[in-house]
């Protein structure tokens, strides 16, 4: 069998070409590839890419597809398959950048977050829920484990979205609806694991004759800005209580909200990130809004590190982890006042935060890994398509 990896260096990318590389019962094609290259293009990229079909073409969150999916008619045409995985929201590229909805009944979308799969499906998609994982290449327990600090948090501000996102229009938008905005901005603070979309949804009666944007890019921009201020906020809550006991590594722009000596760009993925979680003694996870109900990488790759993992309570958890008793492997907080008081609670209690750290690791690095996913991804394609 022929596979083709679009590799535009996305998240994920390179866990995959991994992945990929070692199977000896494949043909493996990787294609260096624009994120969205011109559709004026898609010909001259069929041109290099039809002696290798008929193919699996695997791609993700549809890096390498121009914005009116005329590759991927090519390539269906030339009899190829096409297997994409989200590893976030599916539609932002579509809503906010004019990519076409391109389903296809040769083309499968894995989604690492469980609730879209029923999105994907009303838009005419063949969805499967497929989780992120790690890579023991870059995550793994062969450096010392000396603890440095005592809290952390790794990721981007996503300040960098605001002028794409919240467009001047866009504002003027949701400023219409502040009562609403207010309220569910209200109840997502005091839970977390509220579904913002379908309560936007449920409300349209409130907000469809008033605004003056498409009604999904508002949907998704009001559950953006909810989101967002959530994280910032439990983030600057987190960095004032615990002062120089907490460190977040994320970018310039956490500055503006967080004490510039906390912050700091130092943490890269895939050269030094295993190392900072292993000396970090409480790993802080806080997920983006549009993850509502799984997780991302970060819960696998803090696991084979051998590091511990605080992060939010959501209903995939117990699913892949143990959540609880003499064996768990990673721990759940469900509001800003429990996340401190367990991170109080297991900063004094070493034996069981190591204990705790350290279970699991085998069972991550058996079923958890970028093989795993390629294997299952595979599968679903064959038993679909029966190749």
């Amino acid at each position: 069998m022929n596979i083709i990896l679009f590799n535009s260096e996305t998240l994920v990318a390179r866990e995959l070409f991994n992945a990929l590389a070692k199977r000896n019962d494949i043909r493996f094609i990787n294609v260096a590839i624009p994120f969205s290259p011109p559709s004026e293009h898609a010909e001259t990229i069929f041109e290099t890419l039809k002696k290798h079909c008929p193919a699996l073409v695997i791609s993700i969150n549809d890096a390498g597809y121009d914005t009116r999916g005329e590759l991927q008619k090519k390539l269906i045409s030339a009899g190829c398959y096409i297997a994409n995985w989200y590893h976030d929201y599916p539609f932002y590229y579509h809503e906010f950048h004019s990519r076409a909805y391109t389903p296809s009944p040769r083309r499968i979308d894995f989604i690492s977050e469980k609730s879209y799969t029923a999105v994907l499906e009303s838009k005419g998609y063949a969805s499967h829920f497929l989780p992120l994982a790690t890579d023991p290449v870059y995550f793994n327990t062969n450096t010392p484990r000396v603890p440095e600090r005592d809290i952390a948090f790794v990721g981007n501000s996503s300040l960098h979205l605001m002028d794409i996102i919240i467009t001047e229009e866009m504002a003027e938008n949701i400023q219409k609806c502040k009562a609403l905005y207010a309220d569910l901005k209200k109840a997502y603070y005091n839970d977390f694991t509220l579904n913002i979309r379908e309560l936007i949804i449920q409300n349209c009666s409130l907000w469809k004759k008033q605004i003056t944007v498409p009604e999904e890019k508002f949907i998704f921009a009001m559950e953006w800005m909810i989101g967002y201020q959530f994280r910032r906020d439990f983030l600057v809550d987190i960095s004032k209580t615990y002062k120089d006991r907490f460190v977040l590594f994320g970018d310039p722009y956490w500055q503006q909200f967080v004490k510039d000596s906390l912050v700091t760009p130092e943490a890269c993925y895939y050269d030094n990130l295993c190392r900072y979680y292993r000396t970090t003694k409480i790993n802080l996870n806080i997920n983006r809004i549009q993850i509502r109900t799984s997780f991302t990488q970060r819960h696998f790759d803090t696991k084979a590190a051998g590091a511990f993992l605080l992060t939010e309570k959501r209903e995939c958890n117990s699913l892949y982890f143990i959540t609880d008793g003499p064996n768990q492997e990673l721990v759940e907080y469900e509001s800003l006042s429990h996340c401190k008081e367990l991170i109080d609670y297991y900063l004094t209690h070493e034996e069981e935060r190591e204990r705790i750290a350290e279970n699991g690791i085998d069972k991550i690095l058996r079923n958890h890994t970028y093989d795993n996913r390629i294997e299952e991804m595979l599968a679903v394609c064959r038993e679909r398509w029966r190749f």
